[in-house]
């Protein structure tokens, strides 16, 4: 099973597709069973000498409203993901609107002159944490956005240690920070051990047994960023220091017509020989990266 973890739907005066059966088209072409589709940017934009996005409580609402309608053509293949712009007032509300109204299965945020560890975010937090659905975060270089890659740092989002179960993965593995995500995901995997550690030592003491300490919160989503020179190294650099069952595997693509979507055939073809030609990863290896471990991240 291949699932693209990663995949933004467009506003149609921009070139998107509003019409899953051409999306759902596009999928079967590049042999994709399953795609997390984002909501369109929920933002209103002016263009002088280049884009401004500004805050917008209209196009939050009809962002979560249009891939809503979308993915309800066929829930099995297309899971909704909302993009949230925390900043709003009543953001914690829209998440909720989303999850609870709307049925859709997880968020989507990018940090657009925002830092992931500010606590006026937190309120954002709690919520997603209550509701129990995943975040798929930007972390890295941001082309979309004004001056916003100052933002995108990964160790920025070690602040998600004080929601320990909110499942999280960070995209673009982080480039050009990609040592840094590994690393923050390595942080991410030490508390859980350190907890265990500490767990255990309680329980001799006490004589008692829990179990309650899960897994490590942070996915790695895979999806480029990474120049194809420096590709290959990153993903082993990640499987080293991690392993197989924190990656995912994504593309990027946008739902514009007709060339997003020919990405979703482009990146698939090219990870596939860089997995097996130039990593050597067996076969069930490859296949948590490329679906089982996307279907994990959304399990409550």
């Amino acid at each position: 099973m291949i699932v693209d973890c990663h995949v933004h739907l467009e506003w149609k005066n921009l070139g998107g597709s509003e019409d899953a059966k051409n999306i759902l088209r596009a999928m079967d072409k590049a042999g994709v069973d399953k795609i997390f589709l984002f909501s369109p940017r929920p933002y209103k934009y002016e263009i002088k000498k280049y884009v401004i996005f500004k805050k917008s409580q209209k196009k939050q609402r009809e962002s979560i409203e249009k891939v809503a309608k979308i993915v309800a053509e066929n829930q099995e293949r297309l899971i909704g993901f909302a993009w949230i712009d925390p900043l709003l007032p009543n953001a914690k509300n829209e998440v909720e609107r989303a999850i609870v109204d709307y049925r859709l299965q997880g968020i989507k945020m990018i940090p657009n002159h925002w830092y992931p560890y500010e606590e006026r975010i937190f309120p954002v937090y709690a919520k997603i944490e209550e509701l129990k659905v995943p975040v798929i975060f930007h972390s890295g270089i941001l082309h979309t956005f004004n001056d916003s890659s100052r933002f995108c740092r990964p160790t920025f989002y070690e602040a998600l240690l004080h929601f320990p179960e909110i499942k999280f993965a960070l995209a673009h593995m982080g480039w050009p920070w990609t040592d840094e995500c590994i690393a923050t995901a390595g942080r991410f995997r030490a508390a859980i051990e350190d907890a265990h550690f500490y767990r255990t030592a309680l329980e001799e003491e006490q004589n008692e047994q829990d179990t309650s300490i899960g897994e490590c919160q942070m996915f790695i989503d895979i999806t480029p960023g990474t120049p194809r020179i420096y590709r290959t190294e990153a993903l082993r650099k990640a499987l080293v220091c991690l392993s197989e069952d924190r990656l995912m595997y994504g593309s990027d693509a946008t739902t514009t017509t007709p060339g997003g979507m020919r990405v979703l055939k482009q990146f698939l073809e090219r990870d596939k020989r860089i997995f097996s030609e130039e990593l050597g990863l067996p076969r069930e290896v490859q296949e948590k990266i490329m679906g089982k471990n996307a279907m994990k991240f959304l399990e409550k």
